[in-house]
């Protein structure tokens, strides 16, 4: 029988497994937020709204869309995973 393991003796994960955790949901997030705003609203009536000086196509619409939605749930994923941080590591942080 093995003796559990107290989160003083654990390592850490390493930080391309940390950088997944927080990168790869927030790719999902993002996908599904973009398909389910896309579907309703039309790039180029959007880009006549707010930017009418500029001239875009669909795709680009699409993809700088889908890049800031992937921004802000990345930023989102990045505050939880830094407060679900565990205090001895945010102790060394401050240290």
């Amino acid at each position: 029988m093995t003796a559990p393991a107290d989160s003083s003796s654990s390592r850490s994960l390493p930080m391309i497994q940390r950088l997944g955790a927080v990168v790869w949901p927030s790719f999902f997030a993002a996908a599904v937020m973009s398909a389910a705003f896309f579907a309703f609203i039309d790039p180029l009536e959007l880009q006549q709204i707010s930017f009418p000086q500029h001239a875009i196509n669909r795709e680009l619409g699409y993809s700088l869309g889908f890049f800031m939605f992937w921004a802000g749930t990345l930023c989102a994923c990045t505050v939880t995973a830094l407060l679900m941080r565990p205090a001895r590591e945010q102790e060394e942080f401050f240290e």
